[in-house]
């Protein structure tokens, strides 16, 4: 008998070790730190703000959602600064009414349940992006997710920023599909972060899709009248005054000003007009690639609704992620591919040195990344056809399974 010859790992399984070693790291990073710590004080959670907010609606009605002598009493009865930290509520009514379910447990059974929801609705998002890959890009796909920060932050924190995800992850699941009015009212969930995806509806509407854009603006409106009739208009308003108030006092929130053009820039006139570019551009994108299904409308609108928001948190950042996901599901130019990857390898930076003195350094070219990126849809048209061989090579499908990604795309 001959002895079988050795065969080194293919590049796929090294990229998914890889990856599962990142992941691994990163997982074990976290634990030890802001997982200990909310282990150790849970209510310190994002989710313990909701939880606060939520309880205000249950036990003194929805009209009372910004009545702080409310909020207060709430806040008491919780355990006060010891057990919760106390900031102005900015959340749209929406959460309260998402949230109030949980409020029928006690808080650490409550956050426990609204974190395996996360989990799953992660999961979910996973899924649907990577659905078509072979199982090794797939699994390798799962644990570069995990391996940035930023995504296991928000799921620390029991961020709704991931319900929001997987919402408008599942909507671009339902365009590829051709139902547009279940994918309009999915993107209803823009609201509970408007800030991270509000051009979204807009690169849908020069894209095309019209009845989904019809779809969100009806959904939108029912709960915005929603929101008028339980909220009543002196609660809106002090909601409004809470929003004008974060967005003028940043540091205070906690927001990681160096990955965003106001940070940089400054708040003058220049910085304005340098966000009406980049939404105007981030529009141009999705209206150049509007025959060519909704990957590139989706991730241009993601991508410029993060450079052009001067609010945002370090959880925040996982944005970026889906709009890569999400372009990856389309043809893409070698350009194009080639500066996702490095925006990842920035995110991966990020997540170990970004949110400290490496800040000064990785928040402008994470920026000057995603402004490339966009230039790089527009000039689009050299190099397509190329791009979509390279897309084919990238992942080497069976027929049946090419056929489905092609009606995707």
């Amino acid at each position: 008998m001959t002895p079988r010859s050795f065969r080194l790992p293919g590049p796929r399984l090294w990229v998914f070790l890889a990856c599962l070693a990142l992941a691994l790291n990163q997982l074990r990073a976290t634990l030890e730190t802001w997982g200990k710590f909310i282990l150790a004080h849970p209510g310190f959670a994002d989710f313990g703000s909701y939880y606060v907010y939520a309880r205000v609606a249950w036990h003194h009605g929805l009209s009372h959602l910004y009545d702080s002598a409310a909020q207060r009493q709430e806040w008491l009865s919780l355990g006060g600064a010891n057990a919760i930290p106390w900031f102005p509520p900015i959340y749209p009514p929406p959460l309260a009414w998402v949230v109030m379910p949980f409020t029928l447990w006690p808080y650490p059974v409550a956050f426990a349940a609204w974190s395996l929801l996360l989990l799953s609705l992660l999961l979910l998002t996973w899924r649907l992006l990577a659905g078509a890959a072979p199982r090794l890009w797939r699994w390798s796909a799962l644990a570069a997710t995990l391996a940035l920060f930023p995504v296991l932050f928000a799921l620390v924190l029991g961020q709704v920023l991931i319900l929001e995800l997987a919402a408008v992850a599942g909507a671009w699941w339902m365009l590829s599909r051709g139902r547009q009015v279940a994918a309009g009212l999915l993107l209803t969930a823009v609201v509970f972060k408007p800030q991270v995806a509000f051009l979204v509806p807009l690169a849908l509407l020069v894209a095309g899709r019209r009845r989904a854009v019809a779809a969100w603006a009806a959904g939108s409106a029912a709960v915005a009248s929603l929101c008028l009739l339980t909220t009543g208009l002196p609660g809106l308003q002090v909601y409004a005054l809470h929003l004008l108030h974060a967005a003028g006092a940043q540091q205070e929130f906690g927001v990681p000003t160096q990955f965003t053009l106001q940070g940089l820039l400054g708040s003058g006139l220049a910085v304005r007009i340098t966000e009406v570019l980049i939404c105007g551009l981030a529009l141009a994108v999705a209206y150049r690639h509007r025959h060519e299904g909704v990957t590139m409308a989706l991730a241009a609108a993601l991508v410029g609704s993060m450079l052009a928001t001067p609010y945002l948190h370090d959880q925040d950042l996982s944005v970026l992620l889906l709009a890569g996901a999400i372009a990856w599901q389309g043809p893409l130019q070698p350009w194009q591919r080639r500066l996702s990857l490095a925006g990842y390898a920035v995110l991966l930076a990020v997540s170990y040195w970004g949110f400290g003195s490496g800040g000064t350094v990785l928040g402008p070219v994470l920026v000057l990344l995603e402004a490339a990126w966009l230039a790089c849809g527009w000039w689009r048209d050299a190099g397509l056809a190329e791009a979509r061989l390279a897309a084919e090579r990238a992942w080497p499908l069976p027929p049946s399974r090419r056929r489905t990604w092609e009606r995707r795309r």
